[in-house]
């Protein structure tokens, strides 16, 4: 019943905004954003990371998809915004967060591998959030939806798991829908981290997860890494960081004008500097 009302409200709220009747002229998006530095701006032609807007970035391992979701909770966290991290892996550790100026007394932290029950902590955490300070920014961190389990993966025999239809893809699909409406409301900004897995007999990725990730998020880059970067310390090769390549997947953000079609950076515990850009 309770469940009952709340979708009842969650339509009322939808209604209203959908019966209002407009110019064409009113379509024009005027966001906000959470800012982040100058090489973002450059490569990508946006500001940051929205509020009310679904950001992914889908990669292999080690391609800078973790340390970049650090770099925007500490941009965010300069900004005053409650930020919210869901660790869906169990390898990312406090002096993750430190070694890049994080304050991890300023950070809520999510340890959850159940898509259905991510989704459903999130988005209660939020409301809880929201009735106490309507007028709070958040940036919500999942790191990462590729590798979680649906409940009902849970109760299949592992051996078909991986062929048989919906599962994860339904969930995701489900749980981001109720994620982005509740966004419409508030100022709360969805950064997704997501695998890549190639096209069998094609070029290219398919980012994981279901088609619902590709359709929510608003701007999406797909990463690999090209090599690592390494100084000599005592006649040793230490490795000190990655060469990492981001390909755009999509960009709704800026329609008229997309960014660079490929970004090359470089990662270290300093920070990520952009290294050169192309647009084809």
């Amino acid at each position: 019943m309770k469940k009952a009302k709340e979708v009842s409200k969650n339509m009322e709220k939808l209604y209203k905004t959908s019966s209002e009747i407009t110019l064409g002229s009113d379509l024009e998006e005027r966001l906000e954003y959470i800012e982040l530095p100058e090489w973002w701006k450059k490569a990508t032609n946006t500001n940051g990371l929205p509020f009310r807007k679904l950001v992914m970035i889908a990669g292999d391992s080690d391609s800078g998809k973790t340390s970049f979701s650090i770099a925007a909770i500490k941009a965010a966290q300069e900004q005053d915004v409650t930020v919210l991290y869901i660790e869906t892996e169990g390898k990312t550790q406090k002096q993750d967060f430190e070694n890049w100026g994080v304050d991890t007394n300023k950070i809520y932290i999510l340890k959850e591998a159940i898509a259905e029950e991510i989704y459903d902590k999130v988005y209660k955490w939020i409301s809880s959030r929201m009735k106490t300070n309507p007028a709070e920014k958040v940036l919500v961190v999942i790191d990462s939806v590729g590798n979680v389990l649906s409940k009902s993966d849970l109760n299949r025999d592992l051996a078909v798991t991986d062929a048989r239809p919906g599962g994860k893809g339904k969930t995701n699909r489900e749980g981001l829908k109720r994620l982005i409406q509740q966004s419409m409301y508030h100022d709360v900004a969805l950064l997704v981290i997501n695998y890549t897995y190639d096209n069998i007999g094609s070029p290219g990725k398919t980012n994981a997860g279901g088609k619902a990730v590709n359709f929510f998020s608003s701007l999406t880059y797909q990463t690999s890494r090209k090599g690592w970067l390494e100084k000599t310390v005592k006649g040793d090769k230490v490795r000190v960081g990655a060469k990492v390549q981001w390909k755009l997947f999509k960009n709704h953000l800026n329609k008229s004008n997309v960014g660079s079609k490929v970004i090359e950076l470089d990662i270290t515990a300093e920070g990520i500097q952009l290294v050169g850009i192309m647009n084809e």
